[in-house]
């Protein structure tokens, strides 16, 4: 049962492309590598009986595919490792006998050009445009008529194809459709899969700083949050979600910055407050838990300082979610960040992959113990506890949170991953910087960080000469003016490029030229001169300011809407129970309240309890 090959033979079956992966599924894949492999055996000089003891293979297939591999197809090419795909066809499908059918059925035409040996070359060599309903074809034109007259001339005008409604040009179409399917088909699985280059790694290996990702993970919860409030007491109010944004170097999977956004959605505030955060050199926060501590290598890696220099990134990754792509943010990004800013899709977490594998890691090892954490219900389930703690007994305290986190990340850093050989984030950096490599510094980062939270816009100084109305600029909500400008008429209509210099105290607005030379500053009036605050928490107590309850009992305690807004949050968290989360953590503002049953069984279980001074553990 022996099949004879030649040395022709082997070296000419080697040369043809074998199947790839790509192009089967899983388990049809595991069949043909293991006929793949069977039929290199043979031809590395295995025994046939062998060959199918080891493979499991019959040997009258693995003789049929060895007869086969020699052949050539329909197409004239060797057949080779094609034999190898279960189930291929190398002969025609045409019937094998030869007869000019009458009317049209299955395999007609196939037939027509097996009686027909003339036909069947002319056809088959045909590699012209076919008709659409749009668009006539004049070569497809040229081969029906050159197809019918052979037919007349044969005799077979009266015979299938001429016979149909159509005489035969259907049928003529449709077979050169499956064809060149069938066709495509086989070369696409045979041709070899290139390599496709997608990310950047794929063109250079990536070192430490020469990427990092930048993402926001949402942290579906059922808790409370323990408010603070202005007797020293606590109150519990109702959180849904968490928000955490990290930034990741992808060359030694370091975490240089988070923060932790809790109740609401994070803004571009939050965004560029982090990329500030990731160029100033971190140090240990002071915890407020007497359990809680840091590893003792605890590190990030903006803690490797050359003259008080952070070491900064080449190109930063992030998706196009609109806080990323808002005015602000874009703009400041690339004045102050610098290097590439590559955004990608929204949701595609291929693009960033990394951050992403990040995100599992923090998952499974954290955030999932936190009391109150669930998986909502999805396509693929019901909604399930991911923590065995209840949300009303273990409420969140931000800066408890906050201590946890820090701690966490500050030893990630440090913890060897098998996925990096295995070692450390810091081990790979530190082997970086052993190797003579450099990293890019930049002697202004103090200066870009603040700037990059720093609003830049364009204003317009407002007025009047005849209703004596000195010259002044409306923005945010507010009114600037400064004693420099009284009496200046011809400012008015005039337009200046305008920032607030300190992110933390927006009652200051200074205004620049066209040469970018300090033109003046001015000062908000009241209600927002008197406290320091920034463009947040303005816009809160703005929206506060317009709500009705807000001017129920006047404003004579409160000339400033700033300590207003920051009185109204304690006063609302003592008598309200329909907020999600606390207008200080969420974000959220005063409504009026709506009458409601009530509910004996409201979980408070800190409602009223006055806090140990010092620093203390919430039970």
């Amino acid at each position: 049962m022996s099949v004879k090959l030649t040395q022709v033979d082997v070296e000419a079956i080697l040369a043809c492309p074998k199947p790839q992966e790509a192009a089967f599924s899983k388990e049809d894949w595991t069949e043909v590598d293991n006929r793949i492999r069977a039929l290199d055996s043979i031809l590395a000089g295995a025994t046939m009986l062998s060959v199918a003891k080891n493979h499991c293979i019959d040997r009258k297939t693995l003789k049929r595919m060895v007869e086969n591999a020699v052949q050539r197809s329909i197409q004239e090419e060797r057949i080779g490792y094609a034999v190898c795909i279960p189930q291929k066809r190398f002969a025609p499908r045409a019937p094998l006998v030869a007869v000019m059918p009458q009317k049209a059925h299955a395999f007609a035409f196939e037939m027509v050009l097996l009686a027909i040996p003339e036909l069947d070359r002319m056809v088959k060599a045909y590699r012209g445009a076919l008709p659409t309903r749009q668009r006539r074809s004049p070569a497809f034109d040229r081969l029906y008529n050159a197809m019918a007259k052979i037919l007349r001339e044969k005799g077979y005008a009266e015979a299938y194809p001429l016979n149909t409604v159509d005489s035969g040009r259907r049928a003529l179409q449709v077979f050169l459709q499956r064809l060149r399917k069938t066709t495509e088909a086989e070369q696409a699985a045979e041709q070899p899969e290139l390599p496709s280059i997608t990310r950047i790694e794929h063109l250079f290996p990536l070192q430490p700083f020469d990427r990092i990702e930048f993402d926001e993970h949402l942290i579906d919860i059922d808790s409370w949050v323990a408010l603070p409030l202005a007797d020293g007491t606590y109150r519990l109010e109702r959180v849904r979600q968490l928000w955490i944004l990290v930034i990741v170097d992808v060359g030694s999977g370091a975490i240089l910055a988070w923060s932790l956004v809790v109740g609401r959605k994070y803004h571009r505030l939050d965004v560029l407050e982090l990329f500030a955060k990731a160029l100033r050199p971190w140090s240990p926060r002071d915890l407020v838990v007497p359990d809680m501590r840091y590893s003792p290598r605890a590190w990030m890696p903006s803690c490797y300082l050359e003259d008080g220099l952070v070491p900064r990134s080449l190109m930063a990754a992030l998706d196009n979610d609109s806080s990323h792509l808002a005015k602000m943010t874009l703009d400041n990004l690339v004045d102050y960040h610098l290097g590439i800013l590559h955004f990608g899709r929204s949701g595609m977490g291929q693009g960033r992959a990394y951050i992403e594998a990040t995100f599992r890691i923090l998952e499974n090892e954290l955030l999932r113990y936190i009391a109150g954490g669930f998986m909502p219900e999805t396509s693929q389930g019901a909604r399930y506890a991911t923590s065995t703690l209840q949300g009303d007994r273990y409420p969140i305290i931000v800066e408890f949170m906050e201590d946890l986190i820090d701690t966490y990340f500050t030893a990630h850093n440090v913890t060897s991953r098998s996925t990096r050989e295995p070692r450390s984030p810091k081990d790979l950096i530190d082997g970086y910087l052993a190797s003579g490599a450099l990293l890019w510094r930049c002697p202004d980062s103090e200066e870009h960080a603040r700037r990059l939270t720093v609003k830049r816009m364009t204003v317009t100084i407002k007025g009047s000469k005849q209703s004596k109305v000195p010259p002044l600029v409306y923005q945010d909500y507010a009114r600037y003016r400064s004693p420099v400008v009284n009496g200046q008429w011809g400012l008015i209509g005039n337009t200046y490029a305008a920032t607030y210099e300190d992110p933390n105290d927006i009652r200051g607005l200074t205004l620049w030229d066209d040469d970018g030379k300090r033109v003046m500053t001015l000062h908000a009036m009241t209600p927002y001169s008197q406290v320091p605050h920034s463009l947040a928490t303005r816009i809160r107590a703005a929206v506060w300011n317009r709500n009705p309850e807000a001017r129920a009992d006047g404003d004579i305690e409160h000339p400033d809407n700033i300590l207003a807004y920051h009185a109204a949050v304690r006063l609302a968290a003592a008598r309200m129970k329909g907020w999600a989360s606390g207008l200080i953590i969420s974000g959220e503002v005063p409504c009026v309240p709506i009458a409601r049953p009530a509910v004996r069984d409201a979980p408070a279980p800190l409602a009223g309890i006055r806090p140990p001074p010092g620093q203390f553990q919430l039970r």
